[in-house]
């Protein structure tokens, strides 16, 4: 699966890419930030992907350009609730305190929100990353309790807040990059095809000014 907006590509994570991530979650930067910060094996790695590659996960690598340069996702989706667990972060230093981010964030929260189910998406971040804090709040997300034994804080993102809370950054960011949106899934992946499915049975609930702009491949 690929999402396309805003400038950006996100590419759902497949066994190729996972070693990859291994390297950067191992990476003091970005390890210090984490609730686990142990280090990760191989094999932790591969038991960690395959409990995710499926419809309730989705893990992209963030492309500005030809090489990735971070990880977002949203995860841990249950559509009876109606819940789901957002996470990002960026290791290539050159993209820190730019505007990618924000892009990432805001295509997909506009995809999870307009094209699916979900009402709440929760963020879990740690007591010490202050910039975290600062820029889930940005995004409207409200802080709602400890977690963790005290090491740091749950967010929640509400559906009906997001756009409000956002009106100012979706207008700067589609005054440059438009509001289109392409969703395209690979028809040699089984989970892609499930994935796919998913979204379709949930595109056909939707009214049609939320469905302006997008094309599914």
């Amino acid at each position: 699966m690929i999402i396309r907006k805003y400038g950006l590509e996100l590419v759902r994570l497949k066994a190729s890419h996972i070693e990859m991530i291994r390297h950067w979650r191992n990476d003091p930067k970005i390890q210090r930030h984490m609730f686990f910060q142990a280090t990760i094996t191989p094999e932790m790695q591969r038991r960690w992907y395959d409990s995710v590659n499926n419809e309730q996960n989705y893990y992209f690598l963030i492309y500005s350009g030809q090489e990735p340069c971070g990880l977002i996702s949203i995860s841990s989706i249950d559509f009876e609730t109606r819940n789901a667990f957002a996470g990002l972060f960026i290791y290539d230093d050159r993209y820190i305190g730019t505007d990618v981010p924000v892009r990432a964030s805001l295509t997909i929260l506009d995809v999870f929100f307009s094209f699916t189910n979900l009402e709440s998406i929760y963020a879990k971040v740690r007591d010490s990353n202050l910039v975290a804090h600062l820029y889930n709040t940005s995004l409207g997300f409200k802080r709602t309790k400890k977690i963790e034994l005290g090491q740091g804080y749950e967010y929640c993102l509400k559906r009906e807040n997001y756009m409000q809370a956002t009106a100012m950054l979706h207008r700067a960011t589609q005054q440059l990059y438009g509001n289109k949106t392409a969703l395209e899934f690979d028809p040699q992946d089984p989970v892609d095809t499930e994935l796919k499915k998913s979204f379709e049975a949930s595109i056909v609930s939707l009214d049609m000014e939320r469905l302006k702009g997008l094309e599914v491949i």
